[in-house]
């Protein structure tokens, strides 16, 4: 049976599809750059979930007692150098990794079910108890369901600025298989569970959030 979900490695210049497809993915990219130079501990492990190229860890001006890890599934053949790859299932990984400072999910989380998000979560929260930070971004649906209709026909719009309408919608098709969007207010109760939140960046439904422990 044919796959019909998306898969990343098929993107020839992935770097540059995320750009175009993400409205102000760079101020995003920036916001959590500073935020992770910010957070990141020495002799602790910054680690980004869903890595792909490893962009934004090579982005990054490392602390050299700390270790920069990037877990995925997938090792794209656009893979950069200057960081710990790990190949693997995150739920995996993730509990054999100590003192974690940053973690990054950045469009990730939304790839998983939710039973096993959940799962995930559950790990990642001990790591905020500890003093780390979660760094999230995920696309959403508005709890305006009118909103949510004209935000996205204004970022249909602004994506046939870098595709066709013929790529627009094979992507959306192979997505609505592979990735989970929740409403803000679902995505808003999930992290709340885990700790403080924080919104640090929005571009149309796309948002991006710093989760920290909470105090006791």
């Amino acid at each position: 049976m044919e796959d019909k979900r998306f898969n990343f490695n098929d993107i020839t210049d992935f770097e540059k599809h995320i750009e175009l497809s993400i409205p102000n993915f760079l101020t995003l990219d920036n916001i959590f750059r500073n935020i992770t130079h910010e957070y990141a501990q020495p002799e602790s492990t910054v680690v980004d979930l869903g890595c792909s190229t490893g962009r934004f860890l090579t982005s990054l001006n490392q602390i050299p007692t700390c270790e920069y890890m990037g877990i995925d599934t997938v090792d794209m053949e656009q893979r950069r150098d200057g960081f710990l790859f790990i190949q693997g299932d995150c739920e995996a990984v993730l509990p054999e990794i100590h003192q974690t400072s940053v973690v990054v999910s950045m469009f990730f989380l939304q790839f998983l079910g939710k039973h096993q998000r959940r799962r995930v979560l559950n790990i990642i929260k001990p790591m905020l108890d500890a003093g780390g930070i979660l760094l999230i971004a995920e696309k959403v649906f508005l709890n305006d369901s009118r909103l949510q209709q004209i935000i996205h026909k204004l970022h249909i719009q602004e994506k046939r600025k870098g595709f066709t309408d013929t790529e627009i919608l094979d992507k959306d098709l192979k997505l609505s298989v592979s990735m989970y969007c929740k409403t803000e207010q679902e995505l808003m109760n999930e992290l709340n569970e885990i700790g403080v939140v924080s919104k640090v960046w929005q571009s149309f439904n796309f948002m991006g959030f710093m989760v920290a422990g909470k105090q006791t």
